[in-house]
């Protein structure tokens, strides 16, 4: 019975400090609008910030894996030897996928890409059709593996199978390791900004405390003289900071996804683009990216409050 007692005087107390929270909220709406604005901003450039680091590195993982490490044998060698070059790079981790090209392929190839070239053609007519040595194309698992690739065809056991390495086409490898830069300046860039927004979102709710702090100034002190506890004090500032966080981060969700929506069925398509929008319109990738950017504006908003209620609000003087 006691205990039951207890947790229903528990209850009453945090709905009486909920709704008191709610009322703070409105009572100071300008800016309490002003904070959940500039909060808005930091938790969409956060979320968003996630997201664009994500789709850029599937898309770099993607077109990586479509480059190819082309591993050309020597005339000369014998089962044995290709067998052993095939094993160590179908078993290397870095290693996404491995085709062997015979000389037939190889020629069959070269006329299908340059069958209007007939200078080609009959240049490969005339040093004969087995010109063309046979090959291995190697995908890597990612951009930094074409080096661990290679470091393994170049093996002193090796020095009689290969003839040589071709570490894909220049220019798209170019290509992937500028995004992979401006991947990194994004992401930095990003970080700052929300770093920056989230400082001005604590300066703006301290300041929209320090406020409400001032204008019960009164009803606090009664409050005080009649029994209140400190934290039955505090309790309506902390929620109204809060509730800054959870409007401020279900808006920030609903802008990003709005993006995510509207761009995304788009490029899904695309084999760049399509693991990053199965991903984060999985029900449990939506659920878990609501739940961390809310927690994250409620943490911001209770810190911001407590500084100002440390500073403004002291009750140990009353």
């Amino acid at each position: 019975m006691k205990r039951d007692r207890s947790l229903k005087r528990w209850l009453i107390t945090v709905a009486r400090l909920t709704l008191g929270g709610i009322r703070n909220l409105f009572r100071n709406a300008w800016l309490s609008i002003a904070a959940m604005a500039v909060m808005f901003v930091a938790l969409g450039i956060l979320f968003f910030t996630v997201v664009l680091n994500v789709t850029t590195s599937n898309a770099i993982t993607e077109l990586s894996r479509n480059l190819k490490v082309s591993v050309y044998l020597e005339d000369d060698i014998n089962d044995e030897q290709r067998f052993e070059l095939e094993t160590a790079l179908a078993s290397s981790p870095y290693t996404a996928d491995l085709e062997y090209i015979s000389k037939d392929d190889a020629r069959a190839r070269f006329v299908e890409n340059f069958r209007d070239d007939e200078a080609l053609l009959e240049g490969l007519f005339l040093v004969g059709d087995d010109s063309l040595p046979a090959s291995y194309e190697v995908s890597a698992m990612s951009l930094d593996d074409f080096d661990r690739i290679e470091a393994i065809a170049t093996e002193e056991r090796f020095e009689e199978t290969i003839e040589s390495i071709t570490l894909g086409r220049t220019d798209a490898r170019a290509t992937i390791e500028r995004a992979a830069s401006a991947q990194a300046f994004i992401t930095s860039a990003s970080a700052l900004a929300a770093i920056i927004f989230t400082v001005i979102s604590v300066l703006i709710i301290f300041n929209t405390i320090r406020i409400a702090i001032f204008t019960r100034n009164e009803e606090i002190r009664n409050m005080k003289l009649i029994g209140a506890t400190p934290w039955y004090i505090r309790g309506p500032f902390i929620v109204e900071a809060s509730m800054y966080g959870v409007i401020s981060g279900l808006l920030a969700v609903l802008a990003v996804y709005g993006i995510i929506y509207s761009i995304g069925p788009n490029i899904a398509n695309q084999d760049e683009f399509r693991a990053t929008f199965e991903l984060f319109t999985q029900t449990s990738t939506v659920l878990l990216a609501t739940i961390a950017t809310v927690v994250a504006g409620i943490i911001v908003g209770a810190f911001s409050s407590l500084l100002a209620m440390r500073k403004y609000l002291r009750l140990k003087h009353w």
